[in-house]
């Protein structure tokens, strides 16, 4: 399944930035984070639930 957009009507974050942030809801849990500049970031689901959210920033190697 893609990311769909949620109507901001329904959600009110303030982000008084132009960083991206990732939003997930699990288990009548939101929770929101910012996004690092470069990286990789997992979401790791069980039984339904979100059960872990890896943020691993990669190396650049020139």
């Amino acid at each position: 399944m893609r990311l769909q957009e949620i109507p901001s009507k329904i959600i009110d974050i303030e982000n008084t930035g132009k960083e991206p942030i990732v939003f997930v809801l699990s288990d009548g849990v939101a929770r929101y984070a910012q996004l690092p500049a470069h990286g990789e970031i997992k979401i790791v689901t069980h039984d339904n639930k979100v059960t872990r959210v890896s943020f691993n920033e990669g190396e650049l190697f020139k």
